[in-house]
């Protein structure tokens, strides 16, 4: 046996297993660690000296933190898929059929395998902690519960609530769990331990074991019945079709398994779980999901900078000038993570706007019961207006999030240097104007970064971190780490127009207008992106955006790159007219009311005016030109290591623009469909419409090479 697992057993027959995996910060179910467990397991077996197991854990915060996926990707069969889910099923199986009761004391993170490790126990203690929380976040993985999780589950609370903890891949904490039924006590972490012997003491007692048993019962009668079990199916699948468009294989997997397994005797349940387990580590839509997670993991360790003994400073006070919509989102996003802030603008009127910004963010919380009215006004009190900079000595950083042109840039920043300390970093928000350029007006421009936030801020995870040519390494650094503390997931790109993901995003808007008027139509264009996966499709994204915005960022890159990025002459003539702004000005690429959005008769015939208007083209073309013109520019971005890894540009552009998780990314999707079909393709679409389609010469060298982005 390995050192990972410690059983010991006391005098008064109360057995402890205390899983303890020292190497790591938490502990995982490996194979050989599920090994360690079966072999103690089968001596427990054979002991007549234990009266009551309890399971825990010798990590503060963490109970187990599921299964090791770096396994999973040496599952490639389903012969070794199937023999994954026999060895974890059967060992969860020895604790289920243990003749002493046991008890899993969860008083940390207990998640996926850690979770179905709990379930197998007949009772289950948790800490009121905040990090003790339990889930089965398997189908975030593209796989589901194989352990005994989607059987186990439901038998212990009841069919919808069950699909509703695996369906949705979230976790819940332990007092949510206690009303749920999912554990027996839930106790204040300060006494778990002496609440853990009392408990220990009821179990052990046969009579008072029985009560606990019926106590906890929370299963509805109706599950019991086929019409109910069908219903249940039936308005599951229904919600995860309208969610994922059937993009996603194991959460319908899930339902099966859980409603066809049920009924059933735990064994047949299980053998349904098995099947339905099987095929799904061999998908693409999990590999992918895999990587992706292994990406967001290698994050946590990111620091935006090659030197290891940069130290970030630490930020305590902010600012933001700018009390628009965007400042008044970055301005609720530090007060909620509990910095203090000054919102800056000309006139008093412009700083209500912005606090009203913060309030309505605020206000979807108290709707969602994510936030009590009395956190709101403590996390208010934190933001405080001002119309001069006054108190700007303070701040540890200045975030800037003004009108987006880089004269008016460079005035404010001119000014605003001499306010602030010398320390004080100063990050702009812009979204494609040039750091260095900006910078040159400073006299320390070592203290000068990008920090280019997306919209609406408090829904968007990504936080673009731009480098100035002067910039140093600990501003940068500082940005990361504020970024992470923000909850944001910062990636640091080089200075150039449009940076990363406005630059690869923005010709694929203006390409959907080039289809219009080449013949597409708004709703089909639309329509044919969601089905690809994408959250909402180019023409309805720039009207969300704003036309306006779309527009300047698309000429910036024109004005950068040349031809190859040339603004579409149906997007000049839209943007001409002042009252096609988008969903904000009620009327774009559809008009917007409160009852419903309709293509814009409008837009129809601003097309209809343009050569090529009564042409026809084909629904493949429009996918591939705006997809493929895409990935052409991903593949420029990492020869000219705007980014600096395949990885984290599949990451900005999922974070960044919803790109489809289930296709890993741009160049994962370029891997999977091919290189060689991507080059073929690009060749074909820069005879038919220009060469900006030319193939990059990174994707040419990689189909010469037979090679691909990502080595699987």
């Amino acid at each position: 046996m390995s050192d990972v697992i410690h059983l010991d057993v006391a005098a008064n027959g109360v057995g402890t297993l205390t899983f303890d995996l020292k190497t790591e910060k938490v502990n995982k179910l490996s194979y050989s660690i599920m090994m360690d467990l079966k072999a103690h397991l089968t001596g427990l077996a054979q002991r007549d000296d234990v009266r009551v197991l309890v399971i825990k854990s010798g990590k503060p915060g963490v109970f187990i933190a599921g299964a090791d996926i770096t396994e999973f990707q040496s599952v490639d069969t389903p012969e070794k898929s199937r023999e994954v889910v026999d060895m974890g099923q059967s060992v969860f199986s020895m604790i289920s059929d243990l003749k002493f009761p046991t008890i899993a004391a969860i008083q940390g993170v207990c998640l996926g395998g850690g979770m179905e490790l709990a379930l197998a126990c007949d009772f289950r203690v948790c800490s009121d902690s905040p990090r003790a929380v339990m889930g089965l976040p398997e189908v975030n993985l593209g796989i589901i519960p194989g352990w005994g999780g989607t059987q186990r589950l439901p038998r212990l609370i009841g069919l919808t609530a069950a699909l509703d903890i695996i369906l949705k891949g979230s976790s819940v904490p332990g007092a949510k769990a206690l009303k749920l039924g999912l554990v027996d006590l839930c106790v204040p972490d300060a006494f778990f331990d002496d609440r853990l012997r009392q408990f220990i003491g009821l179990v052990a007692d046969g009579s008072k074991r029985k009560a606990l048993l019926k106590r906890r019962k929370k299963i509805s009668w109706a599950d019991s019945f086929f019409l109910h079990r069908w219903l249940v199916a039936h308005f599951a699948k229904k919600s995860v079709m309208a969610k994922s468009k059937g993009h996603y294989p194991a959460p319908l997997a899930a339902i099966k398994a859980v409603v066809k397994g049920y009924g059933r005797s735990l064994k047949s349940g299980l053998e349904q779980e098995a099947k339905a387990f099987t095929p799904l580590p061999l998908t693409s839509v999990s590999k992918n999901l895999v990587t992706l997670f292994f990406i967001q993991e290698s994050l946590k360790k990111y620091t935006g900078v090659s030197d290891a003994t940069v130290v970030p400073k630490r930020i305590k006070n902010a600012a933001v000038l700018g009390a628009g919509l965007m400042g008044g989102g970055i301005a609720w996003l530090l007060s909620y993570r509990d910095i203090q802030v000054r919102l800056k603008d000309i006139a008093w009127g412009a700083v209500a706007k912005g606090y009203e910004a913060a309030y309505a963010v605020y206000k979807q919380l108290l709707k969602r019961r994510r936030i009590t009215p009395a956190q709101v006004s403590q996390k208010l009190l934190k933001i405080a207006g001002t119309t001069s900079y006054h108190g700007f000595k303070k701040t540890d950083v200045v975030v800037e999030a003004i009108v987006e042109n880089m004269d008016v840039k460079k005035q404010v920043f001119q000014a605003l240097e001499s306010e602030v300390s010398p320390n004080t970093i100063i990050a702009t928000n812009t979204s494609s104007l040039s750091v260095t350029e900006m910078a040159t007006v400073l006299t320390r421009p070592e203290n000068f970064v990008g920090m280019h936030f997306f919209s609406p801020v408090n829904r968007m995870p990504l936080v673009e971190v731009i480098p100035g040519e002067k910039t140093s390494d600990q501003t940068v650094a500082t940005i990361v780490d504020l970024s992470k503390k923000l909850k944001k997931t910062p990636i640091v790109v080089k200075n150039c127009p449009g940076f990363l993901v406005n630059r690869i995003l923005i010709p694929y808007v203006n390409e959907a207008v080039a289809c219009l008027q080449d013949g597409a139509k708004v709703k089909e264009i639309d329509t044919l992106l969601e089905a690809f996966g994408m959250p909402i499709g180019p023409l309805a994204l720039a009207d969300e955006v704003g036309l306006d915005v779309g527009y300047k960022v698309a000429k910036v890159l024109e004005e950068g790159y040349g031809d190859r990025m040339a603004v579409n002459p149906v997007f000049d003539a839209i943007y001409e007219r002042e009252h096609l702004r988008g969903k904000k000005s009620g009327a774009g690429f559809y008009t917007h009311s409160k009852a419903k959005k309709t293509v814009n008769a409008e837009v129809q015939a601003i097309v209809a005016g343009f050569k090529g208007a009564s042409a026809k083209v084909s629904l493949g073309d429009i996918l591939d030109r705006l997809i493929l013109i895409m990935v052409n520019e991903a593949a420029k971005c990492l020869e000219e290591s705007v980014v600096e890894s395949q990885e984290l540009l599949d990451m900005a552009m999922l974070l960044g623009t919803g790109f489809p998780p289930f296709r890993g990314g741009l160049c994962a999707y370029a891997d999977e469909i091919g290189i060689q079909t991507c080059v073929d393709k690009l060749n074909r679409l820069s005879d038919l419409y220009g060469s900006r389609f030319k193939p990059s010469s990174l994707l040419v060298q990689l189909s010469k090479e037979h090679s691909t982005f990502y080595t699987r």
